[in-house]
């Protein structure tokens, strides 16, 4: 029987207390979690088999930790003329913990701020970048601001592009909407982006992007490097949607053995998939 005290960043922690106990081959696993965040390890805990049980800490009083939910942030209705500047073409609209977002192949290139008729389009590369360029460029359209972001990340964003900064950000998200755009290589018909359980800090945070297939009731989550938050993120994910299958998306240096361990624990079947990745290898 194993006990591990889970401190920093729980819910994300969790992954690394899995790979650490399925590495000893546990069969038996206690959670120790400080109460605030008790709940949200439990509900990840409860996907996977043999299931760590989980006990609050609050003080010295120690509690079974009930698992919590994952609340979803409708956003705002979009005013009719954004609608429309987001519809350029290379931009796809993604809607994420309440935020309407335009990525050009994975990457944010505008961002609905506002609400009503105060909502308005900021462009740029992540959000960090909209404000700096409005300043910069403070007599262009935004159909003229897009436009030439837009320009901008195609010309470092395509298979047999040069090595550059902009090719390197958000590689995940650069293959979901390769496969969004061909699910075929997977064998689906069609995939939609989904947000994941917790929103990202910005361009640099490493988190999984998620894609789901509707009809054929299959989530699909897309990584690079290594995440020992990948299977626990994505087996929350997929119970939200209530998933039958999962598909890891990896470039073929990242598929480590302890993510197809992790991943045999599920109670969701996963398939681990090589990624044809559109960026240039070095």
């Amino acid at each position: 029987m194993w006990t591990v005290l889970v401190e920093t960043s729980p819910a994300r922690s969790f992954g690394q207390a899995l790979v650490l106990v399925t590495r000893a081959e546990a069969t038996s696993v206690d959670l120790l979690v400080e109460a605030d965040h008790a709940g949200d390890v439990a509900r990840r805990a409860a996907h996977f088999e043999p299931t760590p049980t989980v006990w609050s800490i609050s003080g010295a009083s120690v509690a079974p930790a009930v698992p919590s939910t994952i609340a979803s942030t409708e956003p705002a209705p979009l005013e009719p003329h954004l609608a429309k500047l987001l519809s350029m073409p290379e931009v796809t609209v993604v809607v994420e913990h309440g935020w309407i977002i335009g990525e050009c192949r994975g990457l944010e290139v505008a961002r609905i701020s506002g609400v009503g008729d105060e909502q308005r389009l900021d462009v740029g590369v992540g959000a960090y970048d909209q404000g700096a360029f409005a300043v910069m460029n403070p007599d262009l359209t935004p159909d003229d601001s897009l436009a030439e972001v837009v320009a901008q990340v195609l010309q470092h964003r395509g298979r047999g592009a040069e090595p550059h900064p902009l090719n390197r950000l958000v590689r995940e998200r650069w293959l979901r909407a390769e496969l969004i755009a061909d699910p075929t290589p997977l064998g689906l018909a069609a995939l939609e982006a989904v947000e994941g359980d917790a929103p990202r800090d910005g361009l640099y945070d490493v988190a999984p992007a998620f894609a789901w297939a509707d009809q054929e009731r299959v989530l699909v989550a897309c990584s690079v490097g290594i995440d020992l938050d990948l299977v626990p993120a994505a087996a929350d994910v997929a119970a939200r949607h209530g998933a039958e299958r999962i598909v890891l998306v990896l470039p073929e240096r990242d598929q480590h053995a302890m993510t197809a361990a992790v991943a045999s624990r599920c109670r969701v079947p996963i398939e681990i998939v090589t990624a044809d990745v559109p960026w240039p290898v070095v």
